[in-house]
């Protein structure tokens, strides 16, 4: 099914009613977020109503894990996030999966970013743990982008002595995502010359207008739904998802319910089995 730039969503008495869905997964900014970064209203009034059902609900984000469990606070203790694009799965408090990535690329593209630092090229690097995000980068525009997406953060004088801080054992945490932030907004261009070299052998996405992460190879939000999926003994023919970006594209190969927001890229609109309406307009809760 494609779905041309100027779709409109699909008429919500069109959507099949009565599926037994157990699991929806939700997509944060361009998708449950409107554009000043707001929950729609209502939501947690539909969240009560889902949990009643025994549905779940999960945000899935390239967001921090503690970012988003500082944002969905309100939820308690049951609490299921899909973080930093699927390399890290939590529910209740304890993991259920995640993916390290190794230290020598680590290592490598922290001294790229360096080096395109020092040729004028202005881009920022997050080294993302489970525990925290490493900034080396310290300008407070930077700081302050980075903070929206990651509440546990510690700038440091040396990326690459953190890795060796987790190497040795001084350090418990384990190094997951890589995100590269570009604040011109050429994410494609300035990425594509640190990110370029790994394509092959990592996990490579482009998740937001300013921003692209590297991951270990196979790692997406769709594995993370899937192992949650295993983890709760749920099926695709039980499963919602909702995203907008090239990020989202995973999910939907795992759940038979899937939902672009028409405001979203038009890949993800050609992936998607449905349009949902716009998160400006509550589009999520529209359509639960």
């Amino acid at each position: 099914m494609t779905h041309p730039d100027t779709a409109a969503h699909t008429p919500l008495n069109e959507l099949p009613t009565g599926l037994d869905i157990r699991l929806i997964a939700m997509d944060m900014d361009g998708t449950l977020l409107d554009d000043d970064k707001n929950f729609p209203e209502g939501l947690w009034d539909v969240w009560d109503a889902c949990r009643a059902r025994g549905i779940t609900l999960v945000p899935a984000s390239g967001r921090q894990a503690w970012t988003l469990a500082e944002m969905f606070s309100v939820v308690g203790d049951d609490l299921t996030i899909i973080a930093e694009n699927g390399a890290f799965v939590m529910r209740g408090g304890q993991e259920v999966s995640s993916s390290p990535l190794d230290h020598a690329t680590v290592r490598q593209i922290i001294q790229a970013v360096r080096q395109r630092g020092a040729d004028g090229i202005d881009l920022g690097l997050v080294v993302c743990g489970k525990r925290a995000a490493y900034l080396e980068r310290t300008d407070a525009a930077f700081v302050d982008s980075v903070a929206v997406y990651y509440v546990s953060r510690k700038c440091v004088p040396d990326q690459i002595a953190i890795i060796d801080a987790i190497e040795s054992g001084d350090l418990d945490d384990e190094i997951i995502k890589l995100a590269l932030f570009c604040p011109s907004g050429a994410v494609h261009s300035s990425a594509a010359a640190v990110l370029e070299p790994y394509v092959q052998t990592h996990q490579v996405v482009v998740s937001g207008h300013q921003w692209a992460d590297l991951q270990a190879q196979g790692v997406d939000k769709g594995d993370a739904l899937l192992a949650l999926q295993q983890a709760l003994g749920v099926t695709p023919d039980q499963t919602a998802v909702f995203g907008d970006f090239h990020n989202d594209l995973g999910m939907m190969e795992h759940a038979t319910w899937s939902f672009a927001m028409v405001t979203g890229h038009a890949d993800v609109r050609a992936a998607a089995r449905y349009i949902a309406p716009s998160h400006n307009e509550a589009g999520v809760l529209q359509v639960i």
